[in-house]
């Protein structure tokens, strides 16, 4: 070892939901075991004010109807959709409850998701969304770095914090038998440090902002749907995959979301995707030739904002108009719903032929495509039910037909979101075991390295909903207490 360099005993990268959690709980378990002294660095490529990755941005919806259990048909849901780590998704389900309940003991809150379209798979998600979680775990962390002090047999010890922002991770170090034993770190003074430790935990998300990343494995670049994705360059899988990681999830996929054009760029952080994914279901969606090109009621929400960015992304310049009419606007709870992320009001005109024209699409081509959906569409207005799945369909002949919520759109004012396909995480990623060690494609742990987050590969044809930010703080968690136990001497 190198006399200049720095020497700490776990190195976490990433301060979103799975780095965090890594940290403070690499600090409880020391403080539990009082075996040692425990030092911890926690380093992000981003400056302070745009940390947290996507987790300070999402939702941050759990598949769990309270903080004590998982919903039924939990790790159903997973092979549902071609998730074959059956051990994974069992630890996934078995250490929830603790690590929600861990949440609460720091403050978090949380309440029934204000959603509109109702699934019988309940959710519940923190009162501040995903930067509730954030911030509370950021302020813990940083009150961490005066220290933490414990003892046992009269004997004293303490757990040592330190924080670098604006700090990019740029490789593993390596004993000669493979052994992670630290890693090389750039500063904001751009000078390349080496930094060892015992234990070294990846959390830095996926390659959703890196566009030779995206065009190589997925085959074009996605708008991230958010501030912190533009940070996630798939340095922490490119690192582990030299270092011999495996190659897991589906590397040409990754998790749509339909998203409102006009609300990119700027300090806004957020692209306003629940608005849109709000109202589409009531709406017919139109591209740029003012032609319907996709079913706007072909399943639940769950599925849904997959179908809708997936369609969205192979129209023409990659842009759609969700366009609906009072009836849409006059829902109860309408309002509500689609206001929790609501950065600029829809289109509205006295006619579809103007509305159309404030689009920039062929009015007559509009007029004649909603005129022939609502020729489709039946009368049975009583039957419609915007809370579920209602069946309310087109007649045959219409294509694409409408299998559900088919109203016509017949009543003034006449409404249009703009949407395009944002990019909320890449599902390519490493493999890790249940205990969060990154292993190889023969399925060995990578001695003293582990990981968490959206950057470990899981899901494949789809995403399972609500379930992203919990295996991050689950598996984060895991991750730190074996990375502690492990620079403790202990595993």
């Amino acid at each position: 070892m190198d006399a200049t360099d720095e020497v700490y005993d776990v190195i976490v990268a990433g301060t979103g939901a799975a780095g965090l959690a890594a940290a403070l709980t690499a600090i409880d378990t020391a403080r539990e075991l009082a075996t040692g002294d425990l030092s911890v660095l926690v380093v992000d490529r981003a400056p302070r004010d745009h940390a947290g990755g996507n987790s300070f941005w999402s939702t941050a919806g759990f598949r769990m109807p309270d903080t004590t259990r998982v919903n039924d048909r939990f790790v159903e849901s997973f092979a549902a959709v071609g998730v074959t780590a059956p051990d994974y998704v069992a630890r996934l389900a078995a250490d929830a409850p603790a690590a929600l309940q861990w949440l609460a003991g720091k403050g978090v809150r949380f309440r029934p998701p204000r959603i509109f379209l109702t699934s019988d798979d309940p959710r519940i998600s923190p009162e501040g969304q995903g930067a509730e979680i954030v911030t509370a775990l950021r302020r813990e962390l940083e009150r961490h770095t005066s220290g933490v002090f414990y003892e046992r047999d009269g004997q004293s010890h303490a757990a040592g914090v330190e924080i670098r922002y604006a700090t990019e991770a740029t490789d593993l170090v390596r004993d000669d038998d493979g052994t992670v034993v630290g890693m090389t770190l750039r500063g904001p003074d751009g000078e390349v440090r080496s930094v060892r430790a015992t234990a070294v935990v990846l959390a830095t998300g996926g390659f959703e902002g890196n566009p030779e990343m995206m065009r190589r494995h997925v085959g074009y670049v996605v708008p991230t749907i958010c501030r912190g994705g533009s940070y996630n360059t798939g340095a922490g899988i490119t690192m582990a995959l030299a270092a011999g990681a495996r190659r897991t999830g589906r590397w040409d996929n990754f998790h749509p979301l339909p998203a409102d054009p006009r609300s990119a760029g700027g300090d806004r952080g957020l692209l306003t995707f629940a608005a849109i994914m709000e109202t589409v279901p009531y709406s017919i969606m139109l591209n740029r030739k003012a032609a319907r090109f996709m079913d706007e009621g072909v399943t639940t929400m769950d599925l849904l904002y997959d179908e809708v960015g997936r369609a969205v992304q192979a129209q023409p310049e990659q842009i759609a108009y969700a366009v609906f009419d009072a009836k849409t606007a006059g829902l109860p709870q309408w309002r509500e719903a689609v206001s929790r992320d609501l950065l600029d009001e829809p289109y509205s005109a006295a006619t579809i032929g103007e509305l159309a024209a404030q689009l920039g699409i062929d009015p007559e081509a509009a007029r004649e495509t909603v005129a022939a959906y609502n020729a489709a569409a039946p009368d049975g207005g009583a039957r419609f039910d915007a809370m579920r799945p209602d069946g309310l369909r087109t007649a045959p002949g219409l294509t694409p037909a409408k299998s559900n919520w088919a109203q016509r759109v017949d009543t003034a004012p006449f409404y249009a979101f703009p949407v395009t396909c944002a990019n909320v995480f890449t599902m390519g990623g490493i493999g890790t075991s249940p205990a969060a060690e990154v292993v190889t494609e023969a399925g060995d742990p990578i001695p003293g390295l582990y990981a968490a987050g959206e950057m470990t590969g899981l899901y494949q044809a789809k995403y399972v909903g609500a379930t992203s930010y919990l295996r991050s703080l689950v598996f984060g968690r895991i991750a730190g207490r074996n990375a502690a136990t492990r620079a403790l001497g202990l595993g």
